[in-house]
Formats: C-alpha cells, sequence, structure tokens
C-alpha cells in the first residue's frame, strides 16, 4: 500500500469537509477510518478550525506527518455527503485508495456555476421577505439586495478585507438604501422585514450549530471557536445596519 497516497486522500477528505463547515469531530472521525485501513501501529489526525494534522507511524517505516492550513470556509452540505459515502466505500473495499483519492480531487474541483451562485443569493434574501410575512414590494426590494451582496463579496475576494469588514459595508448599505427607498418614494414597505430577509444569509447559523455540537462531542477548543466566529459575524452585521440607519436618517422609523 502507497501510504503517502493514503496519508494524501485523508488530508484531503479532511480538507473538503472543514472547508465545507462539517463539524470538527466529524472531520476527525473520517480522516481516522480513513488511516485505520493501513492498520499500523499509530494513525492519528487532528482536525482544528483552521488547520488539519495527520500522522502515520510503524516500526517498520519512517514516519509519515503532514499538514494543512484551512483559510476559506463555506457551507456545502452535498460536498460533505459526498465525502462520507466516498469513505465509507474506501473503508468497505470498494474503492481503492488511487480511485477514493481520485473521486475526492473530483469533488474538490466541482464548483457550481456562476450564475447560479448568483442568482441564488438574490432568491434567497427574496424569499426570506415572505417567511417573514412581507409582500411583493420587499420582496423586489431584497431581491435587489441580495444583487449588492454579490458586489460586495467580489469586492472582499479582490481587497482581501475579509469577511468582518464585508458584512459591515454590505449590512451598512442595505440598511441605508432600504431607508432612502421607504423614505423618498413612500412605498408601503416594512423595511424591518426588507432589511432583516436581506441580511438572513450572513446570519451565522452553521457555526453557531457546529459550536454547540463541537462542544458537546467534547472538543471545546473548535466550539469555542466557532462560538467566536458567529459573536463576530452577529456583531459586524449589527454594527452594519446601525450605521446605515443613522446615515440614512433610518434611526427614527
Amino acid at each position: 500500500m502507497d501510504y503517502n497516497k493514503l496519508v494524501d486522500t485523508a488530508l484531503l477528505a479532511g480538507q473538503i469537509l472543514l472547508e465545507s463547515n462539517a463539524e470538527t469531530y466529524r472531520v476527525e472521525d473520517v480522516m481516522n477510518r480513513i488511516l485505520d485501513i493501513s492498520e499500523l501501529q499509530t494513525t492519528e489526525a487532528i482536525a482544528l478550525t483552521t488547520g488539519l494534522f495527520l500522522t502515520l507511524d510503524d516500526p517498520s517505516m519512517s514516519p509519515i506527518t503532514k499538514m494543512k492550513r484551512i483559510v476559506h470556509r463555506d457551507t456545502n452540505l452535498s460536498k460533505i455527503a459526498r465525502v462520507n459515502m466516498i469513505t465509507r466505500r474506501l473503508t468497505e473495499g470498494k474503492y481503492t485508495v488511487e480511485e477514493a483519492y481520485e473521486s475526492l480531487n473530483a469533488i474538490y474541483e466541482t464548483q457550481y456555476p456562476l450564475w447560479m451562485k448568483n442568482l441564488s443569493v438574490s432568491l434567497l434574501s427574496a424569499f426570506f421577505t415572505l417567511l417573514l410575512g412581507g409582500g411583493i414590494a420587499e420582496f423586489l426590494l431584497a431581491f435587489i439586495n441580495g444583487g449588492i451582496m454579490i458586489i460586495t463579496s467580489k469586492m472582499e475576494k479582490r481587497t482581501g478585507f475579509g469577511f468582518f469588514t464585508h458584512n459591515i459595508i454590505y449590512s451598512c448599505i442595505v440598511a441605508a438604501f432600504v431607508t432612502i427607498i421607504k423614505g423618498n418614494l413612500l412605498l408601503k414597505l416594512n423595511s424591518d422585514i426588507t432589511i432583516t430577509a436581506s441580511i438572513f444569509p450572513l446570519v451565522p447559523g452553521t457555526a453557531i450549530t457546529n459550536a454547540f455540537r463541537d462542544t458537546l462531542k467534547g472538543d471545546y477548543m473548535s466550539g469555542l471557536a466557532k462560538a467566536s466566529e458567529a459573536i463576530v459575524i452577529a456583531i459586524s452585521i449589527a454594527i452594519g445596519v446601525a450605521i446605515g440607519l443613522v446615515l440614512a436618517g433610518g434611526a427614527r422609523l
């Protein structure tokens, strides 16, 4: 067996899971299951919020230790499900290590079309207005705000100023834009629903859930890190909305 390839396979599986916002304990479990195929004396895998560490060791060979820094994270449940499926097939002997690695590499490189991502973001914000009891005016304005989110997200990637600044800028623009539209066009618009629906895609629901699940599994470091991330995101959204309302004079509405 090519142990280096096995470690690379476990590392790639862990990277995909962690970048797709999987729970830390799930990432460690998958990597350990893959490493256990080697049947060597020592197989260890550690997953943190920002990094992965793996090692294989045995008296019959030189130890193999690798690590991977995780910078980008995004929620993708489809990738998580597919990685779990490949891991099961590998551990059951239905896949060779090489086949599993190639399949994981194909998953890693898979991306949704850009137009689908952009349309989904706009529709997500728009349909949240209906869930909150809004009407057609709130729906259309939230759809436009979704387009603003796309633009600010691209600015974030090009400038590299980070999600905290991005959340403040986007929330500020949305709050000011909705307030100005309501004040100048005299629309029968529920600005609370529109602003809330527009910032819903930023709400750290996954981070909060994973923080609780990791903590309950005993992984306090990852749980605390994700809880801190959720708090920082919530604070950035609140700051942005407050600034936008003040600038547009909507704090009195």
